[in-house]
């Protein structure tokens, strides 16, 4: 806070390689507070009016936490005024930080804003976002919200998810079984998770008996080998796919249950798994393969009788083929049990 109501002030700012350490007693500074904050995006220093201030470039911070110290002299001189000159001083120092730090004051001695500093307490993973829409809250009460926030987390796996998970169709279903295993598919690069993907509509058309027929295993090859899909697979918003396997007589989609009834066969499910693998978007396409995967499975285990899809073994088969180092599922760090009573604490005991 300055001291002036309205005026320039003259600022610097430093960006360091390296933490200056705590300043000497005899420092030229008045005041001296420092916090560690965030930094996701490029930071700009900007007026009291929110304007960009020209003299200062983008300032070159690295991703994730920083330390910001300010350091601040003559706030005394013209407290609440308006000054047509600077009649103040301010150095902003920015270096990396391992660790989240509150806000802290090192040093004081001038008069002027003298209140004590407040740290607050964390805010609980289930309250409403500050910066968000209040209307569902004000409609629902803050217990049934509170109730729905913990539930969301129970049904992905023990955490809320990534606004990137939350936004991909079927990962939510895998994340409860594995969250571990999701949120290494969501840091995953594009390379690796085509690399799935691939895995996966192979193994879906091999288990259902048409991964050697011609055009079937053309376009697994080039998909395999980063090159453009033949036909039928080079238009996923037609149904040329579907076209293909039923002209082919090669092919039984359909067959006859115990019971005298006509049952989908595990090649009728596996017909979208290289259009699901090949989806614009790498990670939505790999869950779209594997959940057809899962059906094709269910196809080849219990022809005639609806099951639950075998999330658990699929995530055992994706785990040993991909991510053999990645810790099970169990060491996963819940923030809640399995009922919404069973909160627990992030990081406890570390």
């Amino acid at each position: 806070m300055s001291g002036v109501a309205y005026g320039p002030v003259s600022v610097t700012v430093d960006v360091l390689t390296t933490d200056p350490g705590d300043p000497s007693t005899g420092t030229e500074w008045e005041i001296i507070e420092e916090a560690t904050i965030k930094v996701s995006t490029p930071f700009r220093v900007l007026t009291l009016d929110g304007e960009v201030a020209q003299d200062f470039t983008v300032l070159s911070l690295p991703k994730g936490l920083n330390t910001f110290r300010v350091s601040a002299r003559g706030r005394d001189v013209s407290p609440g005024l308006t000054a047509t000159e600077p009649t103040e001083s301010y150095l902003v120092q920015v270096w990396k930080a391992a660790q989240p730090a509150a806000l802290r004051r090192l040093h004081k001695t001038d008069t002027v804003w003298n209140d004590d500093i407040t740290v607050h307490k964390v805010r609980n993973w289930w309250d409403p976002d500050p910066a968000g829409d209040a209307t569902l809250y004000i409609k629902y009460g803050y217990e049934q919200m509170a109730t729905w926030a913990k539930q969301k987390a129970i049904d992905w796996g023990g955490r809320p998810p990534t606004d990137k998970l939350e936004h991909t169709a079927y990962a939510k279903q895998f994340a409860f079984h594995d969250r571990m295993l999701v949120d290494a598919l969501a840091r995953a690069r594009a390379p690796k998770l085509r690399k799935i993907a691939a895995w996966a509509a192979r193994r879906a058309y091999t288990l259902a008996g048409v991964a050697d027929i011609d055009w079937i295993r053309a376009g697994l090859e080039a998909f395999e080998n980063d090159t453009p899909l033949p036909a039928p697979f080079d238009d996923r918003h037609s149904t040329k796919v579907w076209d293909a396997f039923d002209a082919d007589t090669r092919i039984q989609l359909w067959a006859t249950s115990n019971s005298g009834e006509r049952a989908p066969t595990a090649a009728l499910a596996s017909v979208n798994s290289l259009t699901d693998a090949s989806w614009t978007e790498p990670l939505p396409a790999l869950f779209k393969v594997l959940r057809t995967l899962l059906q094709v499975l269910e196809r080849v285990h219990a022809p005639d009788q609806v099951q639950d899809l075998d999330y658990v073994g699929l995530i055992g088969d994706v785990r040993r083929e991909f991510f053999p180092k990645l810790a099970p599922a169990d060491r996963y760090e819940r923030w809640i049990g399995h009922t919404i009573d069973d909160v627990l604490q992030p990081n406890a005991g570390k």
